[in-house]
């Protein structure tokens, strides 16, 4: 069996059938095979990518473990990763996109995969670099061997390179200052892995996608309060469409003398698990604000203003029903805020709108709230700037639409003035076509919004997905005619664990950065403002915002970011 290897940058993002060579013209980062040098911080991570291709059917193994096809018996291609650094190989699945092409995604957690002959095929490699290690240089290898059946393996080719660990170290996850707040969507967690809503079952598998979400950054807790908040994105309206609903964690129900009571067991056993991972800066609480009324979802109570729909137990009949009456909502309502309150939790909580997009109803929706439960502080992610002025007074947390944080940005930094204390970060969703984390947005981009962040002057990013998928992601993430991986940023797998993404990483080396800039830019404002030019075509906010390509607003080589980050960490190491 005769093989091709090649080295690639950690951003290069493969498409199946679109690499007829395996070299610098196709491959990107290829040349850089006789000069590998990555640069870290310690206490983060150095990365890479590895394309393989093999003449003959066979089996790519990154692992140590045996295999044996049983579709005959083909040759096996290992993949092995050498360094006193420590040290992971990824295989990268193939995802099907909006444009009918499929792009390297996941990573894969089985280190081995049947390949055609003349497939080619990349693989991750990631170096840890612990706050511990040796500041300099760490030379690695990967080596590449071949066998068939049970014949000894043949080292077939191999490629070096160091990985220089900075003298900066970068501070704990735990510690960032960055507020990232991607929505989890749990009840989409139990479907997959086919599980009764909240059971121990169910909590096992959250627990998993919690903790990948703390290594990730993530600082709020997604709490669904009642059913369908989001009207299931529509998904009830096309035939044979995925199912996107989301129930409330807050078991309630009326007592035979027509009191509401409520079991927050479930919700708060949420709570902890994701705080037993970092997740514990904010307690975000969905389907009482601003809920989606559409697809058939209408206002269950004529005489409340909103469509919160509340599930209870009537204990008089035993029946299941939805609550009807302003008296019930609102009692609701007082029973989670004095739970909140009881717990000291209450400066953590806030109740949360999703694109409130009429100032007289949303004005009105609070004004019921306050007058209800008074404790309770406001977000809100807004396509208009004017929301801000209008309700600066009641709500806390601004999560301003990209678009609308670009061309609002002068309005946007005068209420940050008049407004200390409060937190302001910027969102992305369905759009912008640029930048985004799309399966098919170059990988940079994760890395520059996080960036754009911190010249912004913002606090940090929301996203409304983190894990909510088609039925079958892993076959097909294609979701109606949204773009491809709007709907999500890891991949179920069947151990109920998450595979993470090559946007997932690139998204955490951004995050990464935001840190070292915010940290730079209090030590030596002048010197981060050089930092933020090596990446970023346009200093001018307004400006990122109105740039009508990639090409206008950010600069898309790799090795940009690198020496960015290689010039910050050394200012603050000095």
């Amino acid at each position: 069996m005769t093989i091709q290897f090649a080295y690639a940058d950690r951003d290069f993002k493969q498409i199946e059938g679109k690499i007829p060579a395996l070299d610098g013209r196709f491959v990107k980062g290829a040349e850089k095979i006789e000069g590998i040098h990555l640069f870290s911080p310690r206490n983060s991570a150095a990365a890479f990518q590895i394309a393989v291709r093999a003449d003959e059917d066979c089996v790519l193994n990154v692992g140590t473990e045996p295999y044996f096809s049983q579709h005959g018996q083909k040759p096996v291609l290992r993949v092995a990763l050498d360094s006193d650094l420590p040290g992971t190989l990824h295989i990268l699945d193939l995802t099907l996109a909006e444009d009918g092409q499929r792009y390297a995604d996941a990573l894969l957690s089985s280190p081995v995969l049947e390949l055609k002959a003349g497939e080619v095929r990349t693989i991750y490699a990631e170096l840890s670099v612990p706050a511990d290690a040796a500041p300099g240089d760490h030379s690695f290898t990967v080596s590449l061997y071949t066998h068939r059946m049970l014949e000894p393996e043949t080292r077939a080719g191999a490629f070096s390179g160091v990985a220089e660990a900075s003298e900066y170290v970068l501070h704990d996850v735990r510690e960032n200052k960055f507020h990232l707040d991607l929505w989890q969507h749990p009840s989409n967690l139990a479907r997959k892995a086919e599980t009764p809503l909240w059971s121990d079952a169910h909590f096992a598998v959250i627990d998993k996608y919690l903790k990948s979400l703390g290594e990730l950054g993530q600082k709020a807790v997604t709490i669904v309060a009642s059913d369908a908040p989001w009207s299931g994105q529509g998904c009830s309206t096309v035939a044979d469409d995925a199912n996107m609903f989301e129930y409330g964690i807050i078991q309630a129900k009326k007592t035979r003398d027509g009191r509401i009571e409520c079991d927050f067991t479930a919700m708060q056993r949420y709570i902890d698990t994701a705080a037993k991972y970092g997740i514990d800066r904010e307690i975000s609480v969905y389907g009482l604000c601003n809920v989606w009324s559409q697809c058939g979802f209408t206002r269950p109570a004529e005489d409340y203003p909103d469509g919160v729909r509340i599930r209870y137990l009537d204990e008089a009949d035993g029946c299941y029903k939805y609550m009807t009456k302003a008296a019930d909502i609102k009692a609701y309502i007082v029973n989670l805020e004095q739970y909140f309150l009881a717990t000291g939790q209450m400066d953590r909580v806030r109740l949360s709108a999703d694109e409130p997009g009429d100032i007289e109803h949303y004005r009105e929706i609070l004004r019921i709230l306050h007058e209800t439960a008074p404790a309770f502080k406001f977000k809100a992610c807004i396509n208009h700037s004017e929301f801000i002025g209008e309700f600066g007074e009641e709500v806390y947390d601004f999560a301003p639409y990209i678009g609308g944080m670009t061309a609002e940005y002068p309005v946007l930094k005068r209420y940050q003035e008049t407004m200390p204390g409060k937190r302001f970060i910027y969102y992305i969703c369905c759009g912008p076509s640029f930048p985004n984390t799309f399966v098919t947005s170059p990988l940079i981009e994760s890395e520059y919004m996080p960036v754009l962040a911190s010249a912004a002057g913002f606090d940090g990013m929301l996203r409304w997905s983190y894990n909510i998928w088609p039925d079958r992601p892993r076959e097909d993430a294609r979701y109606r005619d949204w773009r491809t991986g709007d709907t999500h940023l890891v991949y179920p797998q069947a151990d109920g664990s998450p595979l993470l993404t090559l946007r997932w990483k690139e998204f955490r080396h951004g995050i990464e950065l935001y840190e070292i800039l915010e940290e730079l830019k209090a030590k030596d404002p002048d010197a981060a403002q050089k930092a933020y030019a090596m990446v970023m075509k346009t200093a001018d906010i307004e400006a990122v915002g109105k740039a009508g390509t990639p090409e206008e607003m950010y600069v898309s080589e790799i090795e940009a970011y690198d020496a960015m980050e290689r010039f910050a960490a050394e200012k603050l190491a000095d």
